[in-house]
């Protein structure tokens, strides 16, 4: 779109449309403020997420074979922006449209280890999870009787504990998270699956009772341009977040991010970490739409690394200068 600039008043920004009349800085706000938002609305299949998928619906339908007996696990160990918690997400959105449980129970609970890294720090995010009231009230025991009386009222057939690294931030402590998690694994509650980065390691390496009872872990490395199959993947995954800006109407017009050579520092840029390629082009279309501009440029996303990547020490250069 044609624009110029126009000095204005305090109430409208330097920027005129093609008929010459202001917007005011609220408007272009709002503006950004909905592309945003629709953009982080955008869910795309994403096939290592589907690995993780299935891993969970294989250990929640054996659990549902097993119940009352020792139940099993699964651990996901992967970088921060990989896509686990939207993968376990995407899993829970899953089982509760199909139905077929009772409406009033919580077949899959989704609990996220708080930053204390303590014992009672277990039970409490459970009950958070479960929207119980007061979650946080009573002593260890009691919470821990609490979340096992919740988890079996609820019918849960799978507890999934997200952050599981957290609970390495004290080495002293983590023996006994692992230690009351597979006494719930024991009494036949529910199975369970951890997320978490690689500081999660240390706990598993303490507690071999625990590792002992998990399940072959799933895998979601980050995607390596050099591999033909990470390729495509990656691929197709900005190529789906292209179409979807415009079916949207975030965007008017195709970017061409799937072009071979802008995928290819777009990878480098982003480490092949989903989140930091969401990250990257978000800022690159919140620019664009900014400025009310058609679709986003080679040189948006340049600037879009310097001010998003390189502040947030995802990298420490810029390959679209370097290429």
């Amino acid at each position: 779109m044609a624009q110029k600039s126009n000095i204005q008043s305090a109430d409208t920004i330097c920027i005129d449309d093609e008929e010459g009349r202001p917007e005011r800085p609220s408007d272009r706000s709002r503006r950004v403020a909905e592309a945003r938002a629709s953009f982080r609305d955008i869910l795309l299949p994403y096939p290592r997420q589907d690995e993780l998928v299935a891993a969970l619906d294989e250990l929640r339908l054996t659990g549902l074979l097993t119940k009352g007996k020792p139940q099993g696990g699964v651990r996901l160990i992967a970088e921060t922006g990989s896509g686990k918690t939207i993968g376990a997400e995407r899993f829970k959105t899953y089982v509760e449209a199909a139905e077929e449980h009772d409406p009033r129970s919580k077949p899959i609970v989704i609990a996220t280890i708080d930053g204390s890294g303590t014992t009672r720090s277990i039970p409490a995010s459970i009950l958070k999870a479960m929207e119980v009231p007061r979650p946080e009230q009573g002593t260890e025991p009691v919470l821990w009787m609490r979340a096992i009386d919740a988890l079996r009222r609820s019918e849960t057939q799978i507890l999934i504990i997200d952050e599981f690294n957290r609970a390495a931030r004290r080495p002293t402590m983590s023996s006994a998270i692992a230690t009351a998690l597979r006494d719930l694994m024991d009494q036949g509650v529910a199975p369970l699956a951890f997320l978490a980065t690689e500081e999660a390691r240390d706990v598993f390496r303490r507690s071999p009772d625990l590792a002992g009872r998990l399940d072959a872990p799933v895998t979601m490395n980050p995607l390596d341009w050099l591999i033909e199959e990470d390729r495509d993947l990656f691929m197709d995954f900005l190529a789906g977040l292209d179409e979807e800006m415009v079916e949207r109407g975030i965007l008017r017009v195709s970017s061409g991010l799937a072009e071979p050579e802008l995928a290819r520092l777009l990878c480098e840029a982003s480490n092949g970490n989903i989140r930091q390629i969401s990250h990257i082009v978000e800022t690159a279309m919140a620019a664009v739409v900014r400025r009310d501009d058609d679709a986003i440029s080679r040189d948006d996303l340049s600037v879009a690394v310097d001010e998003w990547s390189i502040p947030n020490q995802c990298i420490g250069y810029n390959p679209f200068e370097a290429a």
